[in-house]
């Protein structure tokens, strides 16, 4: 029996009230969108303005859960490494990081290089299941073209899926961005009309508009989902232009949206933990109910990055077994109540350095989340310092940690073979097991450690003693050298490079 889903710290009556009181918060407070269009179209959709602000009904909302796909197959340039969102443990790369940790220490600013030796790493690590996104902005390339690099290093570098960053600050690089993996996919691109940043050529024009594909029919996106798009509320109650930008565009595209509601008790959040959940409930579901006006169908990912307002400082702490809680219970609101995929920022530390402190608060963060029953998880592998830092050996090393969970989430088999009876009533007193045609056959079936150390002292110190991140900087190396320079088809990979260079 897996034990994901297992952890409950709400009550049914108690989502019942939590659900209440947030939808409180849409039909009384409402959600500033900072977007005209947007506007109209919620408007359109039977949603109540005045001014900026949206006033979004109970009717309304269970409309738009009513349309939201329980899961969803996210493809990837693979087939074989194709994945369905909304059942399991998925893990994707980290995204924001501003620095890179290197191995002797130093802590940089990132390049391009070392985007896609990450994105290699992704690649070959087991336990992570989705590449691309943004996991550290390279300041080394132009401003113009980024989120084009970033991707197409990603489709270069792993063949899983692939998620778009989160630097598209204008329509027209979302456009951009959708385009290219059209053409990656199979595409024409010639659906995805990045001069029209207003509209794009799918004619949105209200709500429903996805009744009304127009040359979008041509695109591979027009019926595959192929990435999704990270769209942050601004807490509290505040949907500003680039994230309305980011609903609008992808949901009018077919790709999915994930909304990270992101607020921090006591800063951008009342005190208190519970309040949080609720800000976060309320700001999550009115992103969903513009999607689906937009395109009635179109997933949505909902995602909570709750963090603790640490007063001492003044600052957040996304370690906290504070905010795990929060985490842990916004996971069991969306994914019990609502039925939806539930994604959490979650496996992270506020430590500077691969220390004690970043395994107890990594483990801690991450086997919470897992056992409340998180189906996607950022941030899980390779970051430090509070989501400011990176470090390729510690994305190894997260890579191994996810493996002990998924591990333990599968719970203990349970059935004849198991039980071993056998086995017991053929054993002598005293004897051993080591040559039981049981153990021969079966001892391989246990988890065993990509990185962690588990030779006896005598071979260890014979080896020099080594610290677990040698290992760790030992598999990154083995990693970079092996990867090849690009999975793409040579001839694909020169249509990409030239898309690209025609922006640059």
């Amino acid at each position: 029996m897996t034990l994901a889903g297992q952890l409950r710290l709400l009550g049914s009556e108690q989502m019942q009230i939590v659900h209440e009181k947030a939808l409180e918060l849409l039909t009384k407070k409402g959600i500033v969108f900072e977007d005209d269009v947007c506007r109209e179209i919620l408007k359109r959709g039977g949603a109540r303005v005045e001014g900026s602000t949206v006033f979004i009904s109970e009717k309304l909302v269970e409309k738009c859960l009513a349309t939201t796909p329980k899961r969803f197959v996210l493809e990837a340039p693979n087939p074989a490494r194709s994945t369905a969102v909304g059942e399991g443990l998925l893990i994707h790369p980290a995204g924001g990081e501003i620095f890179i940790l290197d191995y002797n220490g130093q802590r940089r600013s990132p390049t391009m290089a070392d985007f896609a030796n990450l994105q290699k790493l992704y690649q070959a690590c087991d336990n992570v299941d989705i590449a691309g996104y943004q996991p550290i902005s390279p300041l080394d390339v132009s401003e113009r073209t980024k989120g084009l690099r970033c991707t197409l290093e990603s489709l270069r570098a792993s063949d899983k899926p692939i998620l778009s960053p989160m630097e598209l600050e204008t329509v027209e690089k979302k456009l951009e961005v959708l385009r290219l993996l059209d053409l990656a996919f199979g595409g024409n691109g010639a659906g995805i009309d990045t001069k029209s940043p207003e509209t794009g050529s799918a004619g949105m024009v209200g709500a429903g508009m996805g009744e009304d594909k127009g040359p979008f029919s041509s695109s591979y996106l027009a019926e595959h989902y192929v990435t999704w798009h990270i769209v942050c509320p601004n807490s509290p109650f505040f949907y500003s232009q680039f994230a309305c930008d980011g609903i609008r565009v992808f949901a009018q595209y077919n790709q999915p949206v994930c909304i990270v509601s992101a607020p921090m008790s006591g800063i951008t959040a009342p005190v208190f933990l519970l309040s949080t959940l609720v800000l976060t409930l309320a700001e999550e579901l009115a992103g969903l109910v513009l999607a689906q006006l937009i395109r009635p169908g179109v997933p949505v990912v909902l995602s909570s990055s709750l963090t603790y307002g640490y007063m001492r400082t003044a600052t957040w702490e996304c370690a906290s077994p504070d905010s795990a809680l929060m985490l842990a219970a916004s996971t069991q609101m969306i994914r019990e109540f609502y039925g939806l995929p539930a994604r959490a920022q979650t496996g992270v530390t506020s430590s500077k350095l691969i220390d004690y402190q970043a395994g107890i608060e990594t483990m801690q963060s991450f086997l919470y989340c897992a056992l409340a029953g998180t189906n996607l998880t950022s941030q899980t592998v390779g970051s430090l310092a509070n989501l400011l830092t990176i470090s390729l050996e510690k994305t190894v090393l997260d890579d191994e940690v996810v493996g002990r969970v998924r591990h333990m989430l599968a719970g203990l088999p349970f059935n004849e073979v198991q039980l071993g009876m056998d086995d017991l009533f053929a054993a002598a007193p005293a004897s051993s097991f080591l040559e039981a045609d049981s153990t021969i056959e079966h001892f391989r079936d246990f988890w065993t450690p990509s990185v962690s150390d588990w030779r006896d002292i005598d071979s260890w110190e014979a080896d020099g003693s080594p610290d677990v991140q040698v290992a760790a900087h030992k598999r990154v190396q083995e990693i970079l050298e092996a990867a090849p320079q690009t999975l793409l088809d040579p001839v694909l990979d020169v249509e990409l490079e030239r898309y690209v260079l025609s922006l640059e």
